[in-house]
């Protein structure tokens, strides 16, 4: 995903299986809270998700999943 940043091949289908479960829109905290991950690995893997059209960024704060 980016320097250092490195996934298992499902985890992306993983992560929107929680991401579904949050009210939406959703933040960027909302996310890495659910993910139990960083931020420095929430905001790549949000972009991934973003570029496949899983997801959709509506601001600079706020996302939903992509329905």
């Amino acid at each position: 995903l980016a320097d250092g940043i490195v996934l298992a091949p499902r985890a992306p289908a993983l992560a929107m299986r929680e991401l579904a479960r949050l009210p939406q829109p959703f933040t960027v905290s909302q996310a890495r809270q659910a993910l139990g991950t960083s931020r420095r690995v929430a905001v790549p893997l949000l972009e991934l998700l973003d570029g496949r059209g899983w997801t959709r960024r509506l601001d600079a704060g706020r996302r939903e999943v992509a329905r």
